[in-house]
């Protein structure tokens, strides 16, 4: 009888029987996947990423340094995925991280990329 109660309990789960996504909504977005911060002439870094959820209202970019905290540096339509970051100090490593906004839901940050303008 044990077992039968397990397997049933173990059946239920394996098919989401019992969970709070159907009452409660869908899980939140995915982070996207930063690929590159590259230096661009004549000032800046240009950011790009993988957007993972294709249905992000927006993509919001942080960038930090040494000598400055996460601070929002960008905010893009969901669909884009690259920009230019003119505000990026010369000569000055910065970081980049990256989540995604639906609703009024957020993603996880991305990974994190460092890049230096010239």
């Amino acid at each position: 009888m044990i077992t039968r109660l397990t397997w049933a309990a173990l059946s239920a789960l394996a098919l989401g029987c019992g969970s709070n996504d159907d009452a409660g909504g869908s899980s939140g977005p995915e982070a996207p996947v930063l690929e590159t911060v590259m230096p661009m002439a004549p000032a800046g870094l240009h950011v790009s990423w993988k957007n993972v959820t294709s249905d992000c209202d927006s993509v919001e970019g942080e960038r930090m340094s040494a000598s400055a905290a996460w601070k929002v540096a960008f905010t893009v339509p969901g669909s884009v995925d690259n920009e230019h970051d003119g505000t990026a100090t010369e000569k000055v490593a910065h970081s980049y991280r990256l989540r995604c906004k639906r609703g009024d839901q957020y993603s996880s940050y991305s990974n994190e990329v460092s890049g230096t303008p010239e």
